[in-house]
């Protein structure tokens, strides 16, 4: 997996999004997870709830509510690629109360990365 860029600029990641669309072929983030060998499953899941990335050692998956619509689920899967990729060693719950600004950060830039790689 690519490295952690927490802080690294927008700059970085579109170049990082470019690098990654050229390589693959492909701006969909579907076909990115797959791959990439990142599971997608679509789910239920709760109310305040679109999606999460779960890094697990045997295989990694992104979970997205089920009943969005398929541009929402692209969106999704975009945003939690983004944490696939630049945030896969974060464990952000223990940074959820103690720095809600490092977590902001984390999730702008997951943002940034969606945002680039839809324009694709």
């Amino acid at each position: 997996m690519l490295k952690f860029l927490c802080l690294g600029g927008e700059k970085i990641i579109k170049q990082l999004v470019c690098n990654l669309v050229g390589k693959y072929g492909t701006n969909s983030p579907f076909e990115l997870c797959k791959k990439l060998n990142i599971n997608v499953l679509f789910v239920d899941l709760p109310e305040s709830v679109d999606g999460f990335f779960l890094n697990s050692r045997l295989k990694s998956s992104i979970l997205i509510k089920k009943n969005l619509s398929m541009a929402e689920k692209e969106k999704v899967c975009a945003h939690e690629l983004a944490h696939a990729l630049l945030h896969s060693r974060i464990n952000a719950i223990n940074y959820e109360e103690k720095n809600p600004e490092f977590i902001a950060l984390l999730e702008n830039e997951a943002n940034s990365f969606s945002k680039f790689l839809l324009e694709q």
